[in-house]
């Protein structure tokens, strides 16, 4: 390496630092950005004893080979676990979720991410809508400063195979700087195969800060539902050069094209319920 190069490699580390990564947008459970697929009819939801009518109580963990978020590894390029809980109300449409994962944003800077999610779910015929805030939260905190957004979502079913969708994230002050983020995403899922579908998704991160790096990120995959489990295979990349990358994660390699596996468990009360195991 030479030390012109060296002296660059050390410049864009230190403005990582500074700006403590500009760790990009972590993400809640279903940021993802392919629609979500329509709701299926289900059991009137069994409450907990002493719980009000309409509750439910959602729960899952997944483990992947990389904690994507917005095209970006927020995990090295190393595998993660992540879990979730997410009790609902009135019949789904109001909600809370608090969900992690472990991040590696370089030496230094390896911790875990918890997100906490409050929102409401009104379904109008084939638009299925999802309004809320969700704040990260990272520790410990030296790892990222901790920052919210407000997000709207919107998937409509074109027919019961295929969704098209969209979903606007706005940061008011992202990661501490005073500045605005926003991130507008497009996508479409086509369930083309009985518990199998496809889709693809493409979304644009905005910065208010002029010196910050903006990018472009997309999506394909794969998924395949049986029972509570669901296998995801899916294509991501960015437009972020190595130089960049490094500034807005730590590391210069995780921003470019790469397949990711995950395997996922959800389940709700309502479900165990209907099922007679409690």
């Amino acid at each position: 390496m030479t030390g012109d190069c060296r002296k660059l490699r050390a410049l864009f580390r230190a403005a990582a630092a500074a700006t403590i990564l500009w760790a990009g947008g972590a993400a809640a459970k279903d940021e993802a950005l392919e629609p979500a697929p329509p709701a299926t009819e289900s059991p009137e939801p069994s409450a907990p004893a002493g719980a009000p009518a309409g509750f439910d109580l959602g729960f899952g963990t997944a483990f992947t080979s990389q904690y994507i978020s917005r095209g970006i590894s927020l995990s090295g390029t190393q595998p993660a676990v992540q879990g979730y809980i997410e009790p609902s109300f009135f019949k789904g449409e109001a909600y809370l979720n608090i969900w992690a994962s472990n991040t590696d944003f370089n030496d230094g800077f390896r911790g875990a991410e918890i997100d906490l999610t409050a929102g409401i779910r009104p379904k109008l015929g084939d638009l299925s809508l999802n309004l809320g805030y969700v704040h990260y939260y990272y520790q410990p905190g030296s790892v990222s400063p901790n920052y919210g957004e407000f997000f709207g979502k919107a998937d409509y079913n074109v027919t019961d195979k295929f969704i098209i969708g969209t979903r606007v994230f706005f940061a008011p002050d992202f990661s501490q700087t005073g500045k605005t983020a926003t991130f507008p995403v497009v996508g479409a899922k086509w369930l083309f195969a009985k518990d199998f579908s496809l889709y693809g998704g493409v979304g644009y991160q905005f910065f208010e800060d002029p010196h910050a790096f903006e990018d472009l990120a997309w999506t394909a995959g794969l998924t395949y539902v049986w029972k509570t489990l669901t296998f995801d295979v899916r294509y991501w990349d960015t437009n972020l050069s190595d130089q960049h990358c490094l500034v807005r994660s730590g590391f210069e390699s995780v921003c470019d094209a790469r397949v990711v596996g995950t395997v996922s468990w959800d389940l709700t009360w309502s479900k165990l319920m209907s099922h007679g195991l409690f």
